[in-house]
């Protein structure tokens, strides 16, 4: 009886270690998630306020391991983001309409396939190329990205691509003006790098720019090379359209 008793005190007494354990590394994990925000946000001119909608999905716990995860899997290949990782995770505008999450983390096979991309990135920004910035989807699922029009090979659904949209949604004349200077920047740095980097760059009338590093091209509003600012005194590269 005695033994029968010790025996059950013990596995209790386990199951409390191990849940406090847990319990532990759960807060730690939600802390470094936190700083990790903090952190992020000093890189912009202004601090960008964090949704609602992706503290929710965040604090799952499930996701919370996952964000951790890939972020330490980042961190290891020498990348700290200057992405917050509300905008980092968010699927695709047209999520809701799709029926499907508006955030998601990509599967581990996956997570190779943005590190170039994301020196890319670094690059213009470590060279004031592009200041201010919002990223606006980087992994998509193929559903996803077949329900918001993507193209059917679209480097996004390989976690290779990145979108940003440069200023304002709505900007004014005055930053309609900045705008332009830093298409031509990103032009021009596409122009001396992107074959080195296999860098391919799609910009956009409305702001927003793409990036990836499946290829060395450029492509503009219909998506193709002939469309892109960045051709215009430069029509002797005869690229291709975006695969």
């Amino acid at each position: 009886m005695n033994r029968a008793c010790i025996f059950g005190l013990s596995l209790c007494l386990s199951a409390c270690h191990q849940a406090s354990v847990y319990s532990t590394q759960k807060t730690r994990t939600s802390q470094q998630l936190q700083r990790s925000d903090i952190q992020q946000q000093r890189i912009y001119k202004t601090q960008k306020a964090i949704s609602p909608s992706y503290l929710i999905w965040r604090n799952a716990p499930l996701h919370q391991q996952q964000i951790y995860k890939y972020k330490h899997f980042l961190k290891s290949q020498g990348l700290n983001l200057y992405i917050p990782d509300a905008e980092f995770f968010q699927t695709a505008r047209d999520w809701q309409k799709c029926n499907y999450p508006e955030y998601e983390v990509p599967p581990q096979e996956l997570w190779n396939n943005i590190i170039p991309t994301l020196n890319i990135l670094h690059q213009l920004v470590d060279r004031k190329i592009v200041t201010d910035f919002s990223v606006t989807s980087v992994y998509r699922s193929y559903a996803l990205n077949q329900c918001a029009g993507g193209a059917g090979s679209s480097k996004h659904v390989f976690n290779a691509a990145l979108d940003f949209r440069i200023g304002a949604e709505n900007p004014d004349i005055a930053e309609q003006q900045s705008i332009q200077e830093t298409k031509a920047k990103l032009c021009q740095f596409w122009l001396d790098h992107g074959e080195a980097l296999s860098m391919g760059l799609g910009v956009y009338e409305s702001g927003q720019i793409h990036i990836d590093s499946a290829g060395y091209r450029t492509w503009g509003v219909d998506h193709r090379y002939t469309s892109s600012p960045c051709m215009k005194d430069s029509l002797n590269h005869q690229h291709q359209s975006p695969a």
